[in-house]
Protein backbone atom coordinates (compact mmCIF):
# COMPACT_ATOMS: atom_id res chain seq x y z
CA UNK A 1 0.00 0.00 0.00
CA UNK A 2 2.86 2.43 1.10
CA UNK A 3 4.65 1.80 -2.44
CA UNK A 4 1.02 2.36 -4.60
CA UNK A 5 0.43 5.41 -2.92
CA UNK A 6 3.89 6.80 -3.75
CA UNK A 7 3.59 5.87 -7.29
CA UNK A 8 0.28 6.53 -7.82
CA UNK A 9 -1.12 9.67 -5.45
CA UNK A 10 -2.07 12.72 -7.40
CA UNK A 11 -3.43 15.59 -6.42
CA UNK A 12 -2.76 15.70 -3.16
CA UNK A 13 -4.29 18.05 -0.66
CA UNK A 14 -3.37 18.46 3.01
CA UNK A 15 -6.06 18.12 5.41
CA UNK A 16 -5.39 18.79 9.36
CA UNK A 17 -8.27 19.06 11.96
CA UNK A 18 -6.90 20.30 15.56
CA UNK A 19 -7.99 21.64 18.69
CA UNK A 20 -6.45 25.56 18.81
CA UNK A 21 -2.77 26.91 17.94
CA UNK A 22 -2.76 27.26 22.17
CA UNK A 23 -3.45 23.60 22.65
CA UNK A 24 -3.19 21.62 19.04
CA UNK A 25 -4.33 17.77 20.59
CA UNK A 26 -6.32 16.18 19.68
CA UNK A 27 -4.91 16.65 15.66
CA UNK A 28 -5.46 14.35 13.22
CA UNK A 29 -3.48 15.28 9.93
CA UNK A 30 -4.18 12.96 6.28
CA UNK A 31 -3.10 13.33 3.13
CA UNK A 32 -5.82 12.64 0.30
CA UNK A 33 -5.19 12.39 -3.38
CA UNK A 34 -6.77 10.80 -6.16
CA UNK A 35 -5.18 7.47 -7.77
CA UNK A 36 -3.73 8.10 -11.26
CA UNK A 37 -4.55 4.55 -12.14
CA UNK A 38 -8.48 4.05 -11.28
CA UNK A 39 -8.94 7.91 -10.25
CA UNK A 40 -10.38 6.43 -6.97
CA UNK A 41 -10.10 9.16 -3.61
CA UNK A 42 -6.83 7.96 -1.46
CA UNK A 43 -6.39 9.21 1.60
CA UNK A 44 -3.95 8.67 4.31
CA UNK A 45 -3.61 9.24 8.35
CA UNK A 46 -0.05 10.53 9.00
CA UNK A 47 1.29 9.17 12.10
CA UNK A 48 1.31 11.21 15.56
CA UNK A 49 3.32 13.89 15.55
CA UNK A 50 5.95 14.42 18.54
CA UNK A 51 6.61 18.00 19.97
CA UNK A 52 5.94 19.84 23.53
CA UNK A 53 4.82 22.95 22.48
CA UNK A 54 2.75 24.64 18.99
CA UNK A 55 5.94 25.67 17.64
CA UNK A 56 7.30 22.26 17.43
CA UNK A 57 4.37 20.91 16.13
CA UNK A 58 4.22 23.32 12.95
CA UNK A 59 7.74 22.59 12.58
CA UNK A 60 7.60 18.88 12.70
CA UNK A 61 4.51 18.99 10.13
CA UNK A 62 5.89 21.57 7.62
CA UNK A 63 8.85 19.41 7.77
CA UNK A 64 7.03 16.26 7.07
CA UNK A 65 4.91 17.71 4.12
CA UNK A 66 7.88 19.15 2.50
CA UNK A 67 9.49 15.60 2.69
CA UNK A 68 6.63 13.57 1.52
CA UNK A 69 6.20 15.37 -1.64
CA UNK A 70 9.66 15.50 -2.36
CA UNK A 71 9.07 11.45 -1.73
CA UNK A 72 6.41 11.46 -4.27
CA UNK A 73 8.34 13.50 -7.34
CA UNK A 74 5.94 16.13 -6.45
CA UNK A 75 7.98 19.31 -5.31
CA UNK A 76 6.16 22.37 -5.06
CA UNK A 77 7.52 25.72 -5.52
CA UNK A 78 8.56 27.34 -2.28
CA UNK A 79 5.87 30.07 -2.38
CA UNK A 80 3.03 27.93 -3.20
CA UNK A 81 3.82 25.40 -0.71
CA UNK A 82 3.90 27.89 2.19
CA UNK A 83 0.49 29.26 0.92
CA UNK A 84 -0.97 25.54 0.96
CA UNK A 85 0.47 25.10 4.53
CA UNK A 86 -1.23 28.48 5.58
CA UNK A 87 -4.31 27.11 4.03
CA UNK A 88 -4.64 24.57 5.93
CA UNK A 89 -5.60 26.15 9.40
CA UNK A 90 -8.63 27.76 10.07
CA UNK A 91 -9.21 30.94 8.79
CA UNK A 92 -8.80 32.91 12.31
CA UNK A 93 -5.30 31.23 12.69
CA UNK A 94 -3.99 31.73 8.95
CA UNK A 95 -2.63 35.55 9.99
CA UNK A 96 -0.74 33.64 13.01
CA UNK A 97 0.27 30.86 10.64
CA UNK A 98 1.67 33.24 8.04
CA UNK A 99 3.53 35.63 10.99
CA UNK A 100 5.14 32.19 12.34
CA UNK A 101 6.57 31.40 8.44
CA UNK A 102 8.18 35.04 8.54
CA UNK A 103 10.49 34.38 11.81
CA UNK A 104 13.83 34.21 10.71
CA UNK A 105 14.36 30.55 12.17
CA UNK A 106 11.47 29.35 9.86
CA UNK A 107 12.90 30.94 6.15
CA UNK A 108 14.21 27.20 5.35
CA UNK A 109 12.89 23.75 6.12
CA UNK A 110 16.41 23.06 6.84
CA UNK A 111 16.77 25.94 9.90
CA UNK A 112 13.45 24.02 11.15
CA UNK A 113 15.67 20.74 11.95
CA UNK A 114 17.36 22.38 14.79
CA UNK A 115 13.93 21.80 16.86
CA UNK A 116 13.99 18.69 16.13
CA UNK A 117 17.38 17.90 18.49
CA UNK A 118 17.25 19.77 21.98
CA UNK A 119 20.15 21.73 23.06
CA UNK A 120 22.57 20.47 25.66
CA UNK A 121 22.49 21.68 29.03
CA UNK A 122 25.91 21.36 30.70
CA UNK A 123 26.42 21.91 34.79
CA UNK A 124 29.99 23.33 34.53
CA UNK A 125 31.77 23.28 37.82
CA UNK A 126 34.03 26.15 38.36
CA UNK A 127 36.41 27.55 41.55
CA UNK A 128 39.56 28.96 43.14
CA UNK A 129 41.51 28.83 46.52
CA UNK A 130 44.03 31.24 46.14
CA UNK A 131 45.71 31.35 49.96
CA UNK A 132 46.29 27.18 48.49
CA UNK A 133 47.17 27.72 45.13
CA UNK A 134 44.60 26.39 43.50
CA UNK A 135 43.08 27.35 40.39
CA UNK A 136 41.48 24.59 38.47
CA UNK A 137 39.85 24.54 34.89
CA UNK A 138 36.36 24.23 34.90
CA UNK A 139 34.92 20.86 35.09
CA UNK A 140 31.56 19.87 33.08
CA UNK A 141 29.52 17.83 36.01
CA UNK A 142 26.55 16.55 33.62
CA UNK A 143 24.74 17.24 30.60
CA UNK A 144 21.06 17.09 29.88
CA UNK A 145 18.88 17.42 27.43
CA UNK A 146 16.16 18.90 29.26
CA UNK A 147 16.48 22.08 31.12
CA UNK A 148 14.37 21.45 34.37
CA UNK A 149 16.40 18.29 34.96
CA UNK A 150 19.78 20.28 34.51
CA UNK A 151 18.28 22.55 36.84
CA UNK A 152 17.14 20.11 39.23
CA UNK A 153 20.68 18.30 39.59
CA UNK A 154 21.91 22.12 39.72
CA UNK A 155 20.17 22.41 43.07
CA UNK A 156 20.94 19.13 44.27
CA UNK A 157 25.00 19.92 43.46
CA UNK A 158 24.44 23.41 45.32
CA UNK A 159 22.50 21.38 48.15
CA UNK A 160 25.47 18.90 48.43
CA UNK A 161 28.37 21.93 48.31
CA UNK A 162 27.28 23.98 50.87
CA UNK A 163 26.56 20.78 53.44
CA UNK A 164 30.03 20.02 52.92
CA UNK A 165 31.30 23.52 52.79
CA UNK A 166 34.43 24.47 54.89
CA UNK A 167 34.88 28.42 54.92
CA UNK A 168 38.38 29.59 55.39
CA UNK A 169 37.93 32.85 56.45
CA UNK A 170 34.93 34.82 58.46
CA UNK A 171 31.49 33.93 57.85
CA UNK A 172 31.04 37.57 57.90
CA UNK A 173 32.79 37.62 54.38
CA UNK A 174 30.31 34.75 53.20
CA UNK A 175 28.66 36.01 50.10
CA UNK A 176 25.85 34.25 48.10
CA UNK A 177 24.81 34.82 44.45
CA UNK A 178 22.10 32.33 42.39
CA UNK A 179 19.44 32.35 39.38
CA UNK A 180 17.59 29.76 38.09
CA UNK A 181 20.56 28.71 36.08
CA UNK A 182 23.92 29.64 38.33
CA UNK A 183 24.95 29.77 42.35
CA UNK A 184 28.20 31.14 43.01
CA UNK A 185 29.80 31.81 46.66
CA UNK A 186 32.71 33.94 47.17
CA UNK A 187 34.30 36.08 49.81
CA UNK A 188 33.24 39.68 49.91
CA UNK A 189 36.56 41.85 49.10
CA UNK A 190 38.28 39.00 47.59
CA UNK A 191 35.57 37.14 45.10
CA UNK A 192 38.52 35.83 42.47
CA UNK A 193 40.85 34.71 45.25
CA UNK A 194 38.06 32.56 46.76
CA UNK A 195 35.33 31.11 45.11
CA UNK A 196 33.25 28.41 43.92
CA UNK A 197 30.83 28.42 41.34
CA UNK A 198 28.28 26.29 39.31
CA UNK A 199 26.44 27.35 36.18
CA UNK A 200 24.07 25.68 33.16
CA UNK A 201 25.63 26.17 29.64
CA UNK A 202 23.13 26.11 27.03
CA UNK A 203 25.02 24.49 23.35
CA UNK A 204 22.66 23.86 20.46
CA UNK A 205 22.94 21.38 18.68
CA UNK A 206 22.11 21.39 14.74
CA UNK A 207 21.53 18.30 12.02
CA UNK A 208 23.77 18.60 9.32
CA UNK A 209 23.79 18.27 5.37
CA UNK A 210 20.29 18.83 5.32
CA UNK A 211 19.30 21.17 2.26
CA UNK A 212 16.63 21.73 -0.07
CA UNK A 213 18.14 20.68 -3.16
CA UNK A 214 18.17 16.74 -2.32
CA UNK A 215 20.69 15.09 -1.00
CA UNK A 216 20.72 14.32 2.83
CA UNK A 217 16.82 15.93 2.27
CA UNK A 218 16.11 13.04 0.42
CA UNK A 219 17.53 9.68 3.06
CA UNK A 220 15.33 12.19 5.72
CA UNK A 221 12.64 12.48 3.47
CA UNK A 222 12.97 8.12 2.46
CA UNK A 223 13.52 7.44 6.33
CA UNK A 224 10.70 9.53 7.82
CA UNK A 225 8.30 7.99 5.65
CA UNK A 226 8.80 4.71 7.03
Amino acid sequence: MAAHLAENMEQVQWSLTYNSLKDIKPYQLCLVGKCRICGGRLCMEQRPVEADSTDGFLAAVYRHLYHFHRSIGQCLPRAAFRTKFVEMFRKEDRAAIEDWLALPENSHVARMYRRSVKGAYTIVHSWADADQGEFPSPSGVATFTDREKARAELNRLVTEEKENMEIPFSKELYREEYGNDFWEAYRDGYAAGWFTRYEIIESPLYAENIEEKGGAADDAAKTELL
